[in-house]
């Protein structure tokens, strides 16, 4: 972390650590390295130093359990978006209306349709309601 940096931020940086995650942020530091520089550069007290930290790894602990309710409420859902409507997003629906008007109208083949839209050829139906929904 350059000198330059650290000094060129304001004091009321370095009030609380919601301000100090702010400025650690940008630079791609974390917010115990932005302290751990600042007292070494003597802009911050040691008691100072010993409340950021207290109040930094609070907050982690806060990101932890907040991010560890998220993955507990994804792995209560079951199943998942519509396969035929991924493939359309994937392929876009220009594409997958061209596709399909070819294989209707005898210019590609079956297999090449298939191929191309990443569907089974009796799955077409399926593909189509997707698109007029």
């Amino acid at each position: 972390m350059p000198k330059e940096f650290i000094e060129s931020l304001d004091k009321k940086d370095f009030d609380n650590a919601k301000e100090l995650f702010k400025n650690a942020k940008p630079i791609g530091v974390s917010s115990f390295a932005l302290i751990v520089r600042a007292l070494n550069l003597n802009i911050i007290s040691l008691n100072s130093y010993n409340k950021l930290i207290v109040e930094a790894d609070f907050e982690y602990n806060e990101f932890l359990r907040k991010e560890a309710e998220k993955k507990a409420r994804q792995k209560e859902k079951t199943g998942g978006p519509n396969y035929f409507l991924l493939q359309l997003n994937r392929n876009s629906r220009l594409f997958t209306q061209t596709v399909l008007d070819a294989y209707r109208g005898g210019y590609i083949e079956p297999t090449q349709a298939s191929n191309l839209l990443n569907v089974k050829v009796n799955k077409f139906p399926k593909l189509e309601a997707q698109m007029y929904k």
